[in-house]
């Protein structure tokens, strides 16, 4: 009796595990779950797709820079106060504020009506007298891209996006932002997203002196939206080097990582090494830009676009690439991470860039981005990366103050720009962060 009851026991057991299993599984393929867990991640080294690589979403949605608005007359949990608290030139850093608002972030965004049209005072506004936080991604995004990178769904917001701002208000949460296509404010409300999970993210934080130059005649001469904070900064200076100088070897490896069959593929050299296999091609200068090339028929390349899950067809697109150039770049770029710079049309496609950052801090390489893709409708017909390896060494780089660093550009004549910490990478094997004037202007 005793050796039946223990059999219909561990039976119990076997079938309790097995259930469990299952619902792990089943969380694991909601559209929601997957992406926020990818963006969620404990940020590592970048690697290649399928050698212990997780989706790494949040190398595209996270944002670079971020300020967080608590006034002190809102409702806040008992013994919270008011705060001004700012992010600059801190991956890390980001990354946690980011994750204790992004569930509200993709909720608002997945819930919102028509985006409508609101003023300069409107946006200072929500910057700085609501409780709220801002969020800067460097690189110029089309919200269809955002939303599914942030939930893995569609959305009927069609705007490009650099800066946004999630608030608070009585009924719900609004996200105001600017437009990077036709330059103007926008707000989307939504009913549905919880504000005071909002209020409870925020609070607790420090108040650090973060501010925007529209706040202060001693930075009037900036672009108005330039975040700073009142200490100079000291990043990091890392090393750089080409991780592709051993000739053939490096291309077999990178192709291979690419999906390129070796038993397949022939090797020669001319002014550079080159790879190919059928109607698909890579180039490799000495350098270590690599350029690939498909010629064939379309739709049977080896690089087509995927389909990503419940998002746009624009989605599928941009991430397809990313996914590619982590293939080629995530396990050669050290302690870098890749963000989207810009997606534009072209009369024979799409173009994708992405850049390089250190720590927060954008990589200004002279060829002008780390990775670019063009797709033509389902296929991804070229791309070139440039390989570059980054580690950072126990030395600081020496910036001046903001106040100064802001007197240095308006004496070049650059008034009207944006005051931002970059890296210049032309080549050599030392890179020390300064400051540097940035656009915002739309002609």
């Amino acid at each position: 009796m005793d050796k039946k009851r223990r059999m219909i026991e561990l039976t119990k057991d076997a079938l309790i595990v097995l259930l469990s299993c299952s619902a792990l599984w089943l969380a694991a393929r909601t559209p929601l779950a997957a992406p926020l867990w990818d963006l969620f991640r404990e940020e590592g080294p970048q690697v290649i797709q399928g050698q212990n690589q997780v989706g790494l979403r949040d190398s595209g949605a996270l944002p670079m820079a971020m300020a967080v608005n608590v006034p002190g007359g809102v409702d806040l949990p008992e013994g919270a106060e008011g705060a001004r608290y700012g992010v600059c030139y801190d991956q890390a850093g980001c990354q946690e504020l980011f994750q204790k608002v992004a569930g509200s972030l993709a909720e608002t965004l997945s819930s919102s009506g028509v985006p409508q049209a609101v003023d300069r005072e409107e946006w200072e506004a929500a910057l700085t007298t609501r409780l709220g936080v801002y969020m800067d991604f460097q690189g110029q995004i089309p919200l269809p891209v955002l939303v599914g990178w942030l939930s893995g769904s569609e959305t009927g917001l069609t705007a490009t996006v650099r800066r946004l701002v999630l608030t608070q208000w009585e009924g719900g949460t609004d996200v105001y932002y600017l437009d990077e296509g036709d330059g103007g404010f926008y707000r989307c409300r939504s009913e549905v997203a919880d504000s005071f999970a909002l209020v409870e993210a925020l609070s607790g934080l420090t108040d650090n002196g973060a501010f925007f130059a529209f706040e202060s005649e001693l930075y009037a001469g900036l672009a108005p939206d330039t975040l700073l904070l009142p200490d100079a900064p000291s990043p990091a200076v890392y090393t750089a080097a080409n991780p592709m100088n051993a000739g053939q070897s490096a291309l077999e490896a990178l192709v291979q990582d690419l999906g390129f069959s070796l038993n397949s593929t022939s090797f020669y050299s001319t002014d550079e090494q080159v790879a190919r296999s059928g109607d698909d091609s890579v180039r490799l200068s000495s350098r270590g830009v690599a350029q690939y090339q498909y010629e064939g028929r379309a739709g049977e390349g080896l690089f087509p676009v995927l389909r990503q899950g419940e998002g746009s067809v624009l989605f599928d697109q941009v991430e397809t690439c990313r996914q590619i150039a982590l293939s080629a770049m995530g396990s050669r770029c050290g302690e870098a991470r890749l963000y989207l710079m810009s997606v534009t049309e072209r009369a024979d496609g799409l173009e994708i860039d992405f850049g390089y950052s250190l720590n927060g801090v954008p990589v200004l390489l002279d060829w002008g981005r780390a990775a670019r893709f063009l797709v033509e409708g389902d296929q991804v017909v070229q791309f070139s990366v440039c390989l570059r390896n980054y580690t950072a060494s126990d030395e600081s780089s020496l910036v001046l103050p903001p106040r100064q660093g802001t007197a240095a550009l308006l004496a070049r004549g650059l008034e009207g720009e944006e005051l931002l910490l970059t890296y210049a990478d032309s080549g050599g094997d030392t890179l020390s962060a300064g400051w540097s004037a940035r656009s915002d202007r739309r002609d």
